[in-house]
Order: C-alpha cells, then structure tokens, then sequence
C-alpha cells in the first residue's frame, strides 16, 4: 500500500470528521486543545485524558470512555503504519501503554493547575508533554514495528527534528489561531489533521545526513532560548515614592501564616509608607498583635494564625476583613495578594467597608473547572477523586492543600465562584489595579482584565513572589501617585495564547 493513495490517509480523514461533528453537536467541549484529538502521538493521548478527566461523570464511564478511545487509537496508528494485522496492532497498542503512565500524570498536574489555580503545576506539565512529544513523537515511524528497535531508530535519526521541529511550529500557530479566534477552533481540526498525515509521511523520508548534529543544534538553540528568557526577566528597583497619607493594610493569600506570606515582605518603605501606617490582615480575627518573621515591619494587631485559618468558609473571612479594615486611618489603602483579593472585593463591592485603594496582587478573574463534592456523579468525578487522593503530597513542596476545606470547596470546588464575586461594581470613588503574573496567564481562559481602573501590564514575576518584586514597587508607586505606567510590549501575553490550548476545558469552552 503506497503512502499517496487515499485509503492509507481515509481513517485519519475520518477521525477528524468525527471530532468537527462531535464538537458541533456540543458531545465534546470547544476548547482550543481540540486540535491536538488528531495531533501526533503521545499528544493525541494527551487531549484524550484532558478531555475525559476533566468531563468524565463517573469511573464507569471515565474507564469505558478511556478502552473505547484507546481502540480507537491503537487501531488508527496501526493503519497508518500499513494495515490491520496483528504486528501492528501489537505494536500501536505497546507504545500507547508505554506511553500512558508519564502522559496521564501529564494531563492530571494540568487538570489541577486549572482547578486550584497553580500555575507551578501547569508548566511542567507542558514541558512533560513537549518532552513526550520531541522524543516519542517520531518513534512508530521508523519502518519497524518493534518498539525497542523503533526507539533506536529514533535516537540515531536525531528524533527526526527536521520533521518534529516544523510540525511543533504548526501546531502551536493553529493552537494559538483558535485560541485567538474561537470560531476557527473547528474548522481548524482538518487542518490539524492534515498537518500530522504530512508530519506522518515526512517520517518515512530518509533522514538527514548528520541527524546528530541536528539535534545538537536544536538543543543548544533552546538552551539559548532558555537562557535568554530568564536573562532578560528582572526588573530595576524603582526610586522610592513620596510619602503617602492614611494607611495600608496587608492581606497575604490562601496558606499563608502570619508574617509567613510574600506580600508580608513587600517593602512598605519604598512605597511612602512608614511602619506606623502600615497593618497586618490575620484570619484568626482581631487581636493584640502577631509574630513579624518575614514582614517588614512589626505585626501590632490581629491574632496569630497558620495556614488553616486561611481556609474558614469565605464569608468568615470577608467579615473578619470588614472587622479589621473598619476604623483605619483615612485614605485607606488595601494591598491583597492571591486568594485575598476576592475577600477584599466582596467587601469592598457590596458596601461593607469603605477603603480609598485597592491594590490587587496576582489576582484571577475567574475559577475555570470547579470539581464535584467526594461521591457525586458529575463531569470531573474521577478528577476530583484523583485530586483528594494525591492531596497529602502538596505537603511535600509546603502547598498544604485538602480540595474539602470550606474556602477550597467554596471558591475552588465551584466553577464560576469567582466570576459571581468579581461581578460586582466596586464603588465608584474606589481606585484599584490589578497585577497579574504573566506565569498564572494560561490559567485564566476567559482574559485577565478586571474592572478596575488600571489592569497592569503582567510581570514576568512568579505569582508567589510577585508582592515582593521590583515590578510590583514600581507599578504601585505610579498608580498611587497618579503617574502613568510603563509601557506594556504587545508579546507579553504571547506565551499564555500559545500553551493555553495545552490546558483543559475550561471557561467558556465548558458554559
């Protein structure tokens, strides 16, 4: 069977057919990682376990969902690969298997970033899959249909990155066209396709003369790149701004123990605030003062408290807030960082306190995928199980995080919880800013804008360390002095609009 007659490429057309029809009859979330269910392998892998963990409503289903598609695969690659026979079938299904263990944990780190909002989950998933694909990618490809043999093959052809390389680059420009463009999402599914069935032919060329010295030189590009990146990511360190009237009022995110929080170290000095304006929010309610470690400045008020406190039922939080912000010196100033900025919006937006800034941190505008209570049969089932079970080990990178707490449930648990707290208007005599970190963009599908005065230009600042950077000095000392902000480079968003098709179905792919 030669490789340009169509009944070796008619599944693949099929498949893609079957996508666009799944997709306009709304059986499949339109969500831009669409494009990657007829992608190269492990990466159509990888959309398949995104789609069913994170719309799956029970094992049951989850599990004859996952055959059902591993069939699927199994038998599409063995086609590709010339026909029906047992060699082939053996093989598509062995490397598949193989491939299963380090995607799965790919797509599950990916699902969670996406529902408790941690961006240091969703990156390496990203370089897991790109490391998946550059190395397995080319590998059923290389004339044999014995795995081990088919990976030596590979190593010794470079990986094929003549072919791996460009067929990466289209991939990321469509992922990055529907993201930009909703409507094209499905229409760019046959595209797709078209570009894995040419990636597919490509293979079966012969390799360049000096494969090793390709990929030697893709490397070193990237190491380059990578150098480059985070070269050129600091920032100075502002003159100090003039002294300011009133008070501040410090609110440190979900987690956080007192004087334990990133943003208790923000340097209040060179923002024109002295020690004695300058208080600390506790979640453990009012009190007579809390140990300083890392803040700046002595913790006067407010009752000690560790990271369980940050987790009481949300309105227990914003009353606590409304208790401790009431009476403070005039203009009043509320710096909140992460999970802190819904309690002061919910304050702030429905009247229960007056303040004359907010000055909002590492804010998201939205919670994406929610995930069911522990038992209920709903999409996301088997992620949430999932999620409870590995939960114990965020102890081991100090996250401390259990998906069943009060605040978790009722912020994170609900998709859209978030979305209904920002909804509401701040008053108008309010002047607020927002600084997202430009590492938390791919987690906020649906834009990362607030309305709010000034949506500040994304810092290339890690979200935990962003109260305590040069780039947040610098954009409060300007907006708390009326003076404009810096200019914001047109790619500084590009990054989230080309790895977001990576993530999951979320936002208004799943409304």
């Amino acid at each position: 069977m030669r490789e340009g007659q169509w009944r070796r490429w008619w599944p693949l057309a099929a498949a893609a057919a079957l996508v666009v029809l799944l997709a306009a009859t709304n059986a499949v979330p339109t969500w831009p990682g669409l494009i990657h269910l007829v992608a190269l392998p492990p990466l159509d892998q990888f959309a398949d376990l995104r789609l069913l963990l994170s719309r799956a409503p029970s094992w049951p289903m989850f599990l004859g969902l996952l055959a059902a598609v591993a069939a699927a695969r199994v038998a599409l690659m063995a086609w590709l690969l010339g026909g029906l026979d047992a060699r082939r079938l053996r093989f598509a299904a062995l490397f598949y298997t193989v491939a299963f263990g380090p995607v799965l944990l790919a797509a599950f780190a990916d699902a969670t970033a996406y529902a408790v909002l941690y961006s240091r989950l969703f990156w390496p998933a990203v370089a897991l899959v790109g490391v998946l694909v550059l190395t397995l990618g080319p590998v059923p490809w290389q004339g044999t249909v014995r795995l081990r043999a088919a990976l030596a093959l590979t190593w010794r052809r470079g990986l094929r990155v003549e072919v791996l390389v460009p067929y990466c680059a289209v991939v990321l420009a469509l992922g990055a066209v529907a993201e930009g463009i909703p409507a094209l999402t499905v229409p760019l599914v046959p595209v797709s396709a078209v570009a894995t069935g040419l990636a597919v032919r490509a293979m079966h060329r012969p390799a360049l003369r000096r494969p090793g010295a390709a990929l030697s030189a893709f490397v070193a590009a990237l190491v380059a790149a990578s150098i480059v990146f985070v070269a050129t990511r600091g920032y100075e360190e502002p003159e100090p701004g003039p002294p300011q009237p009133g008070a501040l009022l410090i609110l440190s995110g979900i987690n956080s123990a007192s004087g334990r929080g990133a943003i208790h170290a923000t340097d209040i000095h060179r923002l024109g605030y002295t020690c004695e304006q300058v208080y600390y929010f506790s979640y453990a309610g009012p009190g007579d003062g809390q140990p300083q470690r890392d803040a700046t400045c002595p913790i006067r008020t407010g009752a000690p408290y560790g990271p369980s406190d940050t987790q009481r039922p949300f309105q227990e939080q914003v009353d606590l807030f409304v208790e401790q912000a009431s009476g403070l010196p005039r203009p009043l100033g509320v710096a909140a960082h992460s999970h802190a900025v819904w309690v002061v919006w919910e304050a702030v937006a429905t009247g229960r306190v007056e303040v004359d800034a907010l000055l909002l941190v590492g804010p998201f505008p939205s919670t994406p995928t929610g995930y069911p209570p522990p038992g209920v049969n709903q999409p996301g089932r088997v992620f949430a199980d999932l999620l409870r079970l590995a939960a114990p080990a965020t102890d081991l990178v100090r996250f401390h995080f259990d998906p069943e707490t009060p605040a978790a449930r009722e912020l994170l648990g609900t998709a859209g919880a978030a979305e209904s707290v920002l909804a509401r208007p701040l008053p108008g005599e309010v002047r607020a800013s927002s600084l997202p970190s430009a590492t938390d963009l791919p987690l906020m599908p649906d834009g990362r804008e607030l309305d709010v005065e000034r949506n500040e230009c994304p810092a290339r600042v890690a979200h935990p360390y962003l109260p305590k950077s040069a780039a947040f000095e610098d954009a409060t000392i300007r907006f708390l002095n009326g003076r404009p902000p810096p200019p914001c480079p047109p790619w500084r968003d590009w990054g989230a609009v080309l790895v977001r098709p990576f993530g999951v179905p979320a936002g208004q792919a799943l409304r």
